[in-house]
């Protein structure tokens, strides 16, 4: 199942907007032109639930606690690590919607989850 219920609701309680929808449709396509993975409610809806919480964040400046230096290390440690960072370089490059440095940090987070998701799936295969 696709992702339109979900950001219509996002949209309708006002926490994001449509410009975020298109960000997060080109984030979905990204995905699809450049790893053959479709998102989908099954295999990335925490993933894309966060990515719309940061987008909303952007818009109402709400700030979030930074990650800490060990879970950092921790990220940066992970196979996927190099993968997620060329990953989100590729969102920021297709969205327009800035993402500032501790968003980033939380996407990255994010972005590793999701990864793993798909290599425990067999759909990952770019490593």
């Amino acid at each position: 199942m696709d992702f339109k219920d979900r950001l219509d609701m996002y949209v309708e309680g006002g926490m994001i907007t449509q410009s975020d929808v298109e960000d997060v449709n080109a984030v979905i396509k990204l995905f699809k032109d450049n790893y053959g993975i479709e998102l989908t409610e099954e295999n990335a809806a925490t993933f894309i639930a966060h990515l719309c919480a940061a987008y909303g964040r952007n818009t109402t400046k709400e700030k979030l606690d930074d990650l800490s230096d060990e879970v950092m290390t921790e990220i940066e440690n992970l196979d996927s690590y190099p993968e997620s960072l060329e990953i989100l370089n590729k969102i920021i490059s297709v969205t327009k919607n800035p993402l500032n440095d501790v968003e980033k940090k939380y996407v990255l987070l994010h972005l590793n989850n999701l990864i793993q998701t798909f290599v425990e799936t067999g759909e990952w295969q770019h490593r």
